[in-house]
C-alpha cells in the first residue's frame, strides 16, 4: 500500500512540461486538451482550454488568449486522485502550479 499524497497549495513546478495535446471541435470553437502526468504527485491529469475572446454581458471581453500562441499554459494539477487534506473548494488535484508547453503550431495532436 502506498502512502497518502498530501495536498500542497504552495507546490510549484517551474520547468515547462510537455503534455500530449488533442484538439477537438471546429476551428472557431475548438477545445484544446493537454494530458500528462503531474510531476509533483505523479498522478495522470487532463486540463482543457478553449481559447478565444468570448464577449461578457456588459460589453468587452474576458482576459483570455485569442489562440494558444507560444507561451506556456499555466494550471494547477487536475488529477482525480484523492489527496490528503485537500479543501472541499478544490475538487481535483494536489495543489501544484504547473506550466505546460503550448500545443504544436499545427494545432493537432503531436
Amino acid at each position: 500500500m502506498t502512502a497518502p499524497i498530501p495536498y500542497d497549495p504552495d507546490a510549484v513546478h517551474t520547468p515547462v512540461l510537455t503534455f500530449r495535446w488533442t484538439v477537438r471541435g471546429d476551428p472557431g470553437d475548438a477545445l484544446y486538451e493537454a494530458s500528462g502526468t503531474c510531476p509533483v504527485c505523479g498522478c495522470a491529469m487532463r486540463r482543457t482550454w478553449n481559447f478565444g475572446q468570448p464577449p461578457i454581458g456588459k460589453g468587452g471581453f474576458l482576459g483570455r488568449r485569442k489562440e494558444p500562441g507560444t507561451e506556456p499554459c499555466y494550471t494547477v494539477c487536475q488529477c482525480r486522485t484523492l489527496h490528503m487534506n485537500r479543501p472541499p473548494s478544490e475538487p481535483l488535484g494536489c495543489g501544484a502550479l504547473l506550466a505546460i508547453a503550448p500545443p504544436p503550431a499545427s494545432g493537432g495532436t503531436p
